[in-house]
């Protein structure tokens, strides 16, 4: 492995996330206070679900056949240029900014599908659970750190010089990704040209294959209904804060960076876990997530909110570490891309109508509960994925006995 290139990935990873968050934290309460309605709030998460559906066919396709190095780079310089372009042309245009978060919606969603094929190509040699956790360093170094300083920057300074930090980060990322050694193209790139009609039948092809595998299938399924959990939370968190903390983006910040503490602290606990399987600490992340979520959305001061953060923040990377390391180590370099897409489109899929439902919600009865009840949601999924992967166990332990491999 090239670990100058692994690390220079990472550093950009770093660079790009704590940049980031000013865009993440300012954009909601944007919303918030220029419509003063949670809906639309909610909205702006549905509006970027339609855009990534039509095109995740493409996004699939061209991870799996070209250089993942250079998507990034593309993706992060695309990233810089559209705050610029907010910044001219003003934050204040209900329009203008749900325009920019369906470009985000697209953009990110290219660039995380990205990172989560490239990690196992570009981390050779470290084992995979060790390669995403380094990974998942970089974001939650910075997390403990950028909402703090995003909230603070907001409130001082405005939006406008949030988003312009944000995009000097990312600038920031395209010359450390500049800088790495070029990676493979992938299959297929001989032509340097996308038939129209492949992508479509590509994903397609792919996704059968898939669900040919029961363990992908049950990972599929259930991170689908995980995201709904999520999705719900992540629409109403700022809105959530609004209301209960009046207004305050410091408050915000402050609650967010106990999620980066928590998420680091992840990773010395993992450091001394032994014997335990991927999925069994996979469904620990969803339990955890589930208790952090139902206990946040009953707080009634910034101290709970700041403690369920931190529970939130550790979950969070149990989730995602394993779910990631389970997916990598079942699926190859040629065709991961096309896993992480269709997983992507189906969460969105379920979670447009989640995020519409639990808007609605929030408007005739109160965001508090919507919360609560997204978390309740996460506990059973967890009950689930313990039940579901116990019997799994002894069904392979059972098969094994008898001298059978038991891979599916």
């Amino acid at each position: 492995m090239n670990r100058g290139n692994y690390y220079k990935f990472i550093l950009a990873r770093l660079v790009s996330s704590f940049g980031n968050w000013f865009f993440d934290m300012a954009l909601p309460f944007i919303i918030y206070n220029v419509t003063g309605s949670p809906l639309a709030v909610a909205a702006s998460f549905m509006l970027q679900t339609l855009p990534v559906l039509l095109l995740s066919p493409f996004t699939a396709y061209i991870i799996d056949h070209y250089s993942k190095r250079n998507i990034l780079i593309v993706s992060e310089f695309l990233s810089a240029v559209a705050l610029i372009l907010c910044i001219i042309t003003g934050c204040n245009n209900i329009y203008i900014l749900y325009s920019i978060c369906v470009f985000f919606a697209v953009n990110n969603n290219v660039y995380n599908t990205t990172v989560n094929s490239y990690i196992p190509e570009i981390g050779k040699g470290l084992k995979l659970d060790t390669a995403n956790m380094i990974d998942s360093y970089a974001g939650n170094i910075t997390m403990i750190i950028a909402p703090v300083i995003a909230g603070w920057c907001i409130k001082s300074y405005g939006d406008k010089v949030a988003f312009a930090i944000d995009s000097l980060s990312f600038f920031a990322a395209v010359i450390i990704l500049l800088t790495m050694r070029k990676d493979k193209k992938g299959i297929g790139n001989e032509k340097q040209k996308i038939n129209a009609g492949i992508p479509l039948r590509y994903m397609f092809s792919q996704g059968k294959s898939f669900w040919g595998d029961a363990l992908l299938r049950i990972i599929l399924i259930i991170c689908i209904a995980f995201s709904s959990c999520g999705a719900i939370f992540s629409s109403l968190d700022a809105v959530y804060i609004a209301e209960v903390f009046d207004n305050s983006t410091d408050v915000y910040g402050y609650i967010n960076s106990a999620w980066g503490i928590g998420m680091l602290i992840t990773g010395m606990i993992l450091l001394s876990i032994k014997n335990r399987s991927d999925e069994f600490l996979f469904g620990l992340g969803i339990l955890f997530m589930g208790i952090a979520t139902i206990g946040y959305g009953l707080s009634r001061d910034v101290i709970s909110c700041i403690l369920f953060n931190f529970l939130g923040g550790l979950s969070n990377t149990l989730y995602v570490v394993y779910y990631r390391t389970i997916v990598q180590k079942r699926t190859t370099d040629e065709c991961r891309g096309a896993f992480f897409s269709i997983q992507s489109t189906l969460s969105k899929i379920i979670s447009m109508i989640i995020v519409a439902i639990a808007g609605i919600m929030a408007e005739k009865i109160s965001v508090r509960y919507v919360i609560v009840f997204s978390g309740v949601f996460a506990v059973m999924i967890s009950v689930f994925v313990f039940t579901r992967f116990t019997e799994r166990r002894h069904k392979c332990n059972f098969t094994d006995s008898r001298g059978t491999d038991c891979k599916q």
